[in-house]
C-alpha cells in the first residue's frame, strides 16, 4: 500500500527520503527519476528517455515494503520497482552504451585515502547536503567510495564510477561552488574533490548499462 501525492512546494522546502522500522518509508518533495535511481542503484546519467516530468514533478510517498523490519539501502530496490511499475506503470529495458565516464581515484601523492578520515565505530552512513547562495556542503559520515562517486555523478550530471581501491567508509566535509563561476571564492566540485579530500575525476570511455524508459504516467489516484 502507498499513499502519493505531488508536492507542489518545489525545492526550497527540502527533500527526504528516509525508511523506519516496520517496513515503512516516507519520502518527501522528491522527483521520480530519484525512485527509479534508488529503485535500480544507478545514476541519474544511466536513466534514458522518459517524459519531461520525470525531473520537475515532485510527490510525497508514504508506502509500506511488505516486511516488518526496516530495510537497508541495498534491500529498497524490490519495493520500490514494485512501487513504480503498480502505481507511475513503468515499463523499460536495458542496454549497454559506449559512453565517456568519470572514474573517481586517488590521486598520485596521496596514500590510503589520503585526506579521507576513517568512519568512527557506531556511525550510520549518511549523506547530508546544505546549500546557500555560491556554496554547497556535503557532510559525510560512514560513506563508502562507491556511494561517493555515485553523488557526484549525480551532481555532475555524468556517469562516476568508483575506482579508488578504497575499501572502508569515511567521514568527510565536502564544500564546493554549485555554479561555477570565474570569480567564485569556492571551488568547482571536481577541485573540491581534489583539494579536500585528495580524490581525482578522470575520464575515459566505457560500456555502461542504461534503463531505458518505455513508458511511464503520473501516478494513480490513492
Amino acid at each position: 500500500m502507498a499513499a502519493i501525492r505531488p508536492n507542489l512546494a518545489g525545492t526550497s522546502t527540502g527533500t527526504s527520503f528516509n525508511v523506519f522500522p516496520g517496513g515503512r518509508i516516507r519520502i518527501t518533495n522528491e522527483p521520480v527519476k530519484l525512485l527509479i535511481r534508488a529503485a535500480f542503484q544507478i545514476q541519474n546519467a544511466q536513466v534514458v528517455s522518459g517524459p519531461a516530468w520525470l525531473d520537475t514533478d515532485r510527490y510525497d510517498i508514504e508506502a509500506k515494503t511488505g516486511r516488518p523490519e526496516k530495510l537497508e539501502q541495498y534491500q529498497m530496490g524490490p519495493p520500490l520497482q514494485n512501487l513504480l511499475r503498480d502505481r507511475f506503470g513503468l515499463q523499460f529495458h536495458r542496454e549497454t552504451r559506449e559512453l565517456t565516464i568519470y572514474a573517481l581515484v586517488v590521486e598520485k601523492n596521496q596514500k590510503n585515502g589520503g585526506k579521507l578520515k576513517t568512519k568512527a565505530e557506531g556511525k550510520d552512513a549518511a549523506m547530508n547536503t546544505h546549500t546557500e547562495p555560491g556554496k554547497s556542503q556535503l557532510a559525510g559520515t560512514a560513506v563508502s567510495m562507491g556511494a561517493l562517486a555515485g553523488y557526484v555523478g549525480n551532481r555532475l550530471g555524468q556517469i562516476v564510477v568508483d575506482k579508488t581501491g578504497l575499501s572502508e567508509s569515511y567521514d568527510f566535509t565536502l564544500e564546493w561552488a554549485p555554479d561555477e563561476k570565474p570569480d567564485s571564492p569556492v571551488p568547482s566540485l571536481a577541485t573540491a574533490l581534489r583539494e579536500q579530500l585528495g580524490l581525482r575525476l578522470q575520464s575515459q570511455k566505457s560500456p555502461v548499462e542504461v534503463l531505458v524508459i518505455d513508458s511511464l504516467q503520473k501516478p494513480s489516484e490513492n
